[in-house]
């Protein structure tokens, strides 16, 4: 069988089908039986043919200008007895290509998937291969093709030393998966370790002598479990480029990672901020420092033409790569600093105890054969107070540790062509999950609470949505930014680009105690203050309240209780007996647009006085505003705290 391009739909070549057309089902499984006649036969499914230039058909002399861009589904038909088959298929997501793919492997060539149209094909280049069947996806776009890859080590990590290195154990948990085909074999889900994928590169083979000078990857004798797709990315130099592996078929087939052990970014913040000096440094080309068993390498080959090459390191693209990496980085700097995947960070109260940190990670890192860079100009295990780690500016030389934003980084978002392309209202999705993603690590830089943006992230969960449950989602299709997003994000680009230095330290704590709480009738919030309630607000829902979720009441109980009786500046203790709104808080956002208007409320007034709301949870039986919530009038203040009940009784009910 071979492929042929029509200039209007991919084609198999052969006879007309035999077989009458009784319904459509699409590729994806959902059925329609609108316009019969238009069909062909493919495997037992029925698939439609493509239309065009806003649903006019057009024939074989259809220009190419003509077919909008989607995923083109093309396989081959059952043959009848003498005769050859035919047929095409189209969607806007590739579904259940997995599923398909596994039950056309052994029928007739295998499975064929395009992202875009080459002007001319020949039938050789695109058909199946019998030797390695499965199936084939066009590579993307050739942009960073032209771009050298960057300077790339031939240093190799001594993982035994690193594991004896391991007080702990979590890097000793995973290293099996770069040494033990047998654990290996048993991370694959259900038996999916025998592969049998193969998908090609574009415009690799130009730095097939520059992986193997260097060791990363090496010729494969033999068929790949795995051969995937390769492609490069600038790096932040714009000169260079760096090299990913597509490891979507492998990462399928396996189950899921655990735990990288990565801290929370306001953690990590933080923690510096509790520090006065720091030495910075990086791993150079830390993924491609972790070498990886020859029975193991099988698994992480990269289609190519001519000859297909495995990969002798540890993967980029491969989901578990990040956790063994950042569980490496946290035995090299435990109980001396923090580590962010191959970013390292020593730490020290004063001069001295961080040249001996400093003193001590070096003795790991030459111990365990790491090999480390200095970031940008500074010098290599030179001690600083004022420095920029990931994407984020310290200064711990002021009276007050404080840190803020690259100034870099933050004028490139800015002023970025995907944040011009999404103020307009016209972007597309890719370039809006690259503004969003930079909006979301600004706010958490900033301590700029996202509930503000409600609209802003109201959009991206519901565009991602449905690119999350599409199996092949189209990045490049143009999306309707809704102008309350848009102005939410030019509010926060105002915000970037004034760049304000955030104050660390904990703020002290106001001395007192909010407890707030709601039933499906009524709200209370009281205020404890030297063991006595010393104020108290209660009420009842009415219109559109009295039939929101129970979360939703509780927050508008939250936020009641803030607005009302939290003027002290400082930190104010807040109990609550709903996780959902422990959790908003905390994080200064929700999943729901609701209560992220009813947060941002609650968290602009605290602003204004100087509060910083400490949230913790609580037992319904140990909330002391309950009773206030089902009946019980609020008391004379200042009051006495009523015991903790174990559950409500039937007289609390109204």
């Amino acid at each position: 069988m071979a492929v042929t391009w029509t200039r209007a739909w991919w084609r198999w070549t052969g006879g007309p089908t035999t077989r009458p057309v009784e319904r459509v089902v699409r590729v994806d499984g959902r059925s329609r039986a609108d316009e019969p006649g238009d069909e062909r036969q493919a495997f037992g499914r029925w698939v439609k043919r493509p239309r065009v230039d806003g649903g006019k058909r057009r024939g074989d002399g259809c220009g190419r200008r003509s077919l909008s861009p989607t995923w083109v589904l093309a396989v081959g038909c059952p043959q009848p007895a003498g005769r050859g088959g035919r047929g095409v298929g189209v969607g806007r997501d590739a579904s259940r290509l997995a599923g398909l793919q596994r039950r056309l492997q052994g029928i007739a060539g295998g499975l064929a998937v395009y992202d875009e149209a080459p002007d001319n094909v020949s039938s050789s280049t695109y058909s199946s291969t019998p030797s390695l069947p499965g199936c084939r996806v066009a590579p993307g776009r050739r942009a960073d093709a032209g771009l050298p890859l960057a300077r790339v080590t031939s240093n190799r990590v001594d993982l035994r030393a690193l594991a004896a290195m391991d007080g702990v154990g979590r890097f000793r948990e995973v290293l099996p998966m770069l040494m033990d085909p047998v654990a290996f074999a048993e991370a694959f889900v259900s038996g999916d370790a025998a592969g049998g994928c193969r998908v090609p590169s574009r415009g690799m083979e130009r730095h097939r002598a520059t992986l193997r000078s260097c060791g990363v990857a090496s010729d494969a004798r033999s068929r790949p479990a795995f051969a995937m797709k390769a492609f490069t990315t600038p790096k932040k130099d714009g000169r260079t480029a760096r090299l990913v592996l597509d490891a979507r078929p492998l990462n399928d087939a396996m189950r899921r990672p655990p735990s990288m052990d990565l801290p929370r970014l306001r953690d990590f913040i933080a923690e510096v901020e509790r520090h006065r000096f720091a030495m910075q440094c990086d791993g150079v080309s830390y993924f491609y420092q972790f070498p990886v068993d020859a029975s193991i390498s099988r698994y992480f080959g990269i289609g190519m033409k001519g000859c297909d090459m495995l990969l002798n390191v540890l993967c980029m693209g491969w989901s578990w790569a990040p956790c063994i990496a950042q569980r490496a980085s946290n035995v090299l700097v435990r109980d001396l600093g923090l580590a962010w995947v191959d970013n390292f960070l020593v730490l020290g109260g004063t001069l001295d105890e961080a040249e001996r940190n400093v003193a001590v990670f070096r003795k790991r890192a030459q111990a365990a054969r790491v090999e480390v860079r200095a970031e940008g100009d500074d010098a290599l295990w030179q001690v600083r107070s004022r420095f920029v780690c990931v994407g984020v500016e310290f200064d711990l030389a002021a009276e007050t540790q404080r840190h803020r934003l690259d100034p870099a980084w933050a004028e490139r978002w800015v002023d970025g062509s995907g944040m011009t392309a999404v103020l307009s209202g016209r972007a597309t999705a890719r370039q809006f999950a690259e503004v969003f993603g930079g909006a979301v690590w600004a706010t958490d830089i900033l301590a700029v609470p996202r509930c503000h943006f409600a609209a802003l992230l109201s959009f991206a969960g519901r565009l991602g949505g449905r690119m999350v449950g599409a199996a092949a989602p189209v990045w490049d299709e143009v999306v309707d930014v809704p102008p309350s997003a848009r102005r939410e994000l030019g509010a926060l680009r105002k915000i970037v680009r004034e760049n304000p230095w955030v104050v660390g330290g904990v703020p002290e704590d106001t001395g007192s105690v909010l407890w707030t709480d709601a039933s499906s009738r009524a709200w209370a919030a009281l205020l404890e203050a030297e063991g006595r309630f010393v104020d108290g607000r209660q009420g009842v829902f009415a219109g559109p309240d009295a039939d929101a979720h129970i979360n939703l009441k509780e927050m508008l109980a939250f936020a009641e209780g803030v607005v009302r009786l939290c003027w002290a500046p400082g930190a104010q203790r807040c109990r609550i007996d709903n996780a959902a709104v422990v959790g908003a808080v905390a994080k200064g956002s929700s999943s729901s647009y609701a209560a992220n208007r009813v947060l941002s409320r609650s968290l602009r007034v605290a602003g204004r006085r100087g509060i910083v709301l400490r949230p913790d949870w609580v037992p319904s039986g140990g909330q002391l505003a309950d009773p206030y919530t089902r009946g019980t009038s609020l008391p004379r203040f200042p009051a006495q705290l009523p015991l903790p009940r174990s559950r409500a009784t039937p007289f609390d009910l109204f």
